[in-house]
């Protein structure tokens, strides 16, 4: 009995060790388990229970001009907080708060019995509000002072730069869009807080430092922005036009100079305004371009041998049939014209035949080459690539509709690149707005940079496309944008706007438009103005937008320092004042002041004899040009443009000597781009020689005589279906 007894206990004994035992391994393991494998998580879980981040916001980074000129920054706006747990007297200090923010008595009262340690009574107020909260020196209550975003000039370029939201995010244009950079890293002040999530202020949880948000620095020219917006609000209150946009371009570079809007709205306030006044109608708003497509359709069809500027074509005096539709200009005397004529004058019956003559494929072909299906990406919010039917779905009558501008809607920005590609020889730019972004610290963090896509059309199309929009502002359709000293060339538009419960078009709502550049040989500026639905004055965009393009152009050249030719020219030589953009070199402007010039070219001849190899000058300026061949003595140097150097007569490694019969040497410039680089230059591309398929039925009629320049006579065609 005591052995089964003993026999019993030691059983027990070790079942109990063995219990004992295993839920000591087990505890081993959960501790391990808390401990090793989830120790960091459950760190981070407690850190989030009981750790908090009280933000102050960031200075947020400026936005700039082309030149520094201050568009968009941050002040110092004072704001009451208060500790509700320190402030004695409550009923009494919210009456005397209240007095002092403006707010009313029960709203603080509600404010300074909470259970907290920090909260806002007023986020912005006043200096003077914030003078008279210090002096009452209520415990608990402090004064701090954030960032808030603001405007120095008003509407000024608001559509572009949009505006910030009061928790310090971008809500529109280049603040929303470039958010990330302008925003930096926010100031937080670390805290504990309780099981009930009361905020504890311990020592030792500190300010984090807060970083400053990068710098913009647009491509937008201030002065040029101000004249733009100036002159296209004076018009377009005058049109009393629904809505209105002007682009100003560098042909030569892609970058947009100017982009105004109008109605527009200030940004310090833009709550106040209804939120269509906040959409940058140069980028997001399509539009039937009208008769302004032609010069690109012409081009196209130009550089296929289709035809060529003294093509004739039969006008029909302003009505033709074809496929049960009916294609009208204002005009009734058109009868047989050139293709020069047929921009000229804008006529939508030769136009339309071109098209058909060209077909679907090599129409859609060159609203391709020219960009209008797809989006420009300039670094502007709202971008799109337009809207086109697939070629595939085009009617019949789609080619003619296409060559005068209706079928497809395309936006500004894409058709002001597109004329910057007639502009500067052929070459289609890739847009640009952001010149550069630096740090806080000065370092450039990105740098724009003129980028070529591809070239459209050769030199002599170029030349030819240039001379019939010459005509057009000479004589033609868009009289009204001519200047005394300067040639300029363009084209007007008038669009009709689609109606979208009908599918057709409404009787008397059009879109006005007029694009040009200037100076016609070798421009420097390119604008598109666009008036929408415009009531008064006129509907014809040779009309309503012909003159602010005028006006823009002849103060722009002015501020640019852009001189005219001819007599005017070499007044201002006389008198010293040389026309080119030469860095700096004021020892070569000195040199040149007494030499003979010509238009576009100017001779420097050196005396005694001249040998050596010719070297390669290729990206130098005209200064070091000069520099290097100053050993080749009586060799005549023949300079044209100004800028940096990408043609030179003369090979690189040739010899020259006396009694070689070489006594002279042509130097082409082009004017350098924002950030010191010289034009992409490629070599034009042969055409294939495809053999016109339009009938040659007479000679052209000859132009009529010229009447005044009404409203009527300066239209545009217009079609009916």
């Amino acid at each position: 009995m005591i052995r089964v007894w003993k026999t019993t206990l030691k059983l027990r004994m070790i079942i109990g060790f063995m219990v004992i035992l295993i839920f000591a391994v087990l505890l081993i393991f959960r501790a391990f388990d808390i401990q090793i494998i989830e120790g960091g998580r459950l760190s981070r879980l407690a850190d989030a229970q009981f750790k908090a981040s009280i933000y102050f916001m960031p200075e947020r980074g400026n936005i700039y001009s082309s030149n520094g000129s201050i568009l968009a920054a941050s002040i110092n706006i004072p704001g009451v907080a208060v500790d509700p747990l320190m402030v004695r007297h409550k009923l009494k200090n919210a009456e005397r708060l209240s007095k002092a923010t403006g707010l009313k008595y029960k709203k603080i009262i509600k404010i300074l019995t909470q259970n907290l340690q920090f909260t806002w009574i007023k986020r912005r107020v006043s200096a003077a509000t914030a003078k008279k909260v210090e002096k009452l020196g209520i415990e608990g209550i402090v004064i701090v002072k954030q960032p808030v975003r603001y405007y120095p000039n008003g509407t000024l370029l608001a559509h572009v730069l949009g505006f910030v939201g009061i928790n310090d995010n971008g809500l529109s244009g280049i603040e929303y869009k470039y958010n990330k950079y302008l925003k930096g890293n926010k100031r937080a002040l670390n805290v504990l807080q309780d099981g009930l999530g009361q905020y504890i202020f311990i020592r030792g949880f500190g300010l984090r430092k807060a970083t400053h948000g990068d710098n913009i620095y647009l491509t937008i020219n201030k002065q040029l922005q101000f004249i733009t917006q100036y002159y296209l609000d004076k018009e377009a209150k005058a049109a009393d036009s629904k809505g209105a946009f002007a682009i100003l371009m560098d042909p030569n570079t892609g970058a947009i100079l100017a982009m105004a809007d109008y109605p527009s709205f200030n940004p310090n306030y833009y709550w106040k305004y209804p939120d269509r006044y906040w959409r940058n109608r140069a980028v997001t708003d399509d539009f039937e371009p009208g008769s302004t497509m032609k010069p690109f359709i012409i081009s196209g069809a130009m550089q296929d041998g289709i035809i060529k500027p003294d093509t004739i074509i039969n006008g029909h005096h302003g009505t033709y049939y074809i496929d049960g539709i009916t294609v009208h200009d204002v005009e009734d005397w058109f009868g047989k014209l050139t293709i020069n004529q047929l921009i000229e004058y804008s006529c939508n019956v030769c136009a339309c035949q071109v098209g058909m003559k060209m077909g679907k494929q090599r129409v859609w072909y060159w609203l391709k080459r020219w960009g209008f299906l797809s989006t420009p990406h300039a670094g502007l919010l709202g971008e799109n690539a337009g809207i086109d039917r697939n070629v595939s779905q085009w009617s019949e009558v789609g080619p003619c509709e296409e060559a005068f501008g209706q079928g497809a809607a395309i936006n500004g920005l894409q058709e002001i690149t597109a004329l910057s590609g007639i502009a500067n020889g052929g070459y289609l730019l890739k847009p640009y707005i952001i010149k550069k972004i630096v740090n806080p610290y000065g370092k450039v963090i990105f740098r724009a940079k003129p980028h070529e896509i591809r070239r459209v059309i050769n030199s002599k199309t170029d030349k030819e496309i240039k001379y019939m929009m010459r005509l057009v502002v000479k004589g033609g359709t868009g009289q009204y944008a001519k200047l005394i000293d300067f040639k300029v060339s363009g084209k007007t538009g008038t669009g009709q706007v689609d109606n979208p419960k009908t599918g057709t078009y409404y009787k008397n709502k059009y879109t006005a438009s007029f694009m040009a550049f200037v100076p016609y040989k070798h421009p420097v500026l390119a604008m598109l103005v666009v008036q929408q639905e415009p009531s008064k004055i006129s509907y014809y965009g040779g009309a309503v937008s012909a003159p602010v393009v005028r006006d823009v152009f002849k103060t722009a050249l002015n501020i640019l320092n852009v001189y005219p030719g001819g007599k005017a020219y070499k007044k201002q030589l006389k008198a010293g004042n040389i026309p080119y953009d030469i860095d700096n070199e004021k020892e070569l402007r000195e040199n040149l002041k007494n030499k003979s010039f010509k238009r576009e070219s100017y001779s420097v001849k050196h005396s005694a004899n001249y040998s050596g190899k010719m070297p390669d000058l290729k990206g130098d300026t005209i200064y070091e040009a000069l520099n290097a061949l100053s050993n080749f003595k009586r060799l005549s140097l023949k300079i044209w443009g100004s800028g940096y150097l990408y043609f030179q007569s003369i090979k690189p490694g040739t010899y020259i000597a006396s009694g070689s019969g070489v006594n002279s040497v042509t130097l082409k410039f082009k004017p350098k781009d924002y950030y010191g680089h010289a034009p992409l230059q490629k070599s034009d591309k042969k055409s294939k020689n495809v053999k016109s398929h339009i009938k040659v039925v007479s000679k052209p009629v000859s132009k009529p005589k010229k009447k005044s320049l009404t409203a009527a006579s300066a239209a545009n065609g217009k079609v009916k279906k």
